[in-house]
């Protein structure tokens, strides 16, 4: 199975005050290339999601010669990446992922591809019940039919075309735990509040 990872990069930041999520430090490395570092090691194709032409220039240091897909659906969220990276992905099945996930961990994203088998997707459930949507993978042709349909009906979560796949296999917090087990593969950026916790919890760690 060819394994494509999608890394979603198009956010607009607004609760950073439109800093750019993928650009922020974690120990001393952005997120954008923290992300890619994994995701480079358990993928044979990475694409990376991107707003417009201006995000590419943004980003121009870090992206080498990467595979970047644009926005061709606009006000839209993720829902647009997801459109425009699985439209250009060549493997089956794709893992697609936030760009504001600092933990990502390679043995669990491995353990994902291995276990997903003939399901329209795999999809983790973090130890309070949640789904994780924006850190699953999902059988290409299939997802890729959903998100078109979606979002002609003027949705825009994710969670619409996830909710019409027939065939999802769910990923529990124990299982996960196996490799991850302070699930930090879940925790992401969303406010300045956020920055500040995960450099107190990483001193705290020592």
């Amino acid at each position: 199975m060819k394994r494509t990872s999608l890394l979603l990069a198009g956010g607009l930041g607004t609760r950073l005050n439109g800093r750019e999520k993928a650009l922020m430090l974690h120990q001393g490395s952005t997120l954008l290339e923290r992300a890619l570092a994994v995701l480079d090691d358990v993928s044979d194709e990475v694409i990376v999601s991107l707003r417009d032409d201006e995000q590419i220039q943004d980003f121009s240091d870090y992206l080498d010669d990467r595979i970047v897909v644009t926005d061709r659906v606009r006000n839209a969220g993720p829902l647009a990446g997801m459109l425009a990276g699985f439209e250009r992905a060549s493997g089956d099945y794709v893992f697609a992922v936030a760009c504001d996930m600092p933990f990502l961990n390679e043995q669990l994203i491995d353990m994902m591809f291995n276990m997903v088998g003939e399901h329209d997707a795999l999809v983790p459930i973090s130890e309070y019940g949640m789904e994780e949507p924006l850190h699953a993978i999902y059988r290409r042709d299939v997802m890729l039919e959903a998100i078109e349909a979606s979002l002609g009906e003027g949705q825009r979560s994710i969670r619409a075309p996830v909710a019409s796949l027939e065939n999802v296999l769910y990923l529990d917090a124990e299982t996960i735990m196996a490799v991850d087990k302070d699930l930090k593969s879940f925790v992401n950026i969303n406010t300045p509040s956020d920055v500040q916790r995960i450099i107190n919890w990483q001193s705290d760690d020592g």
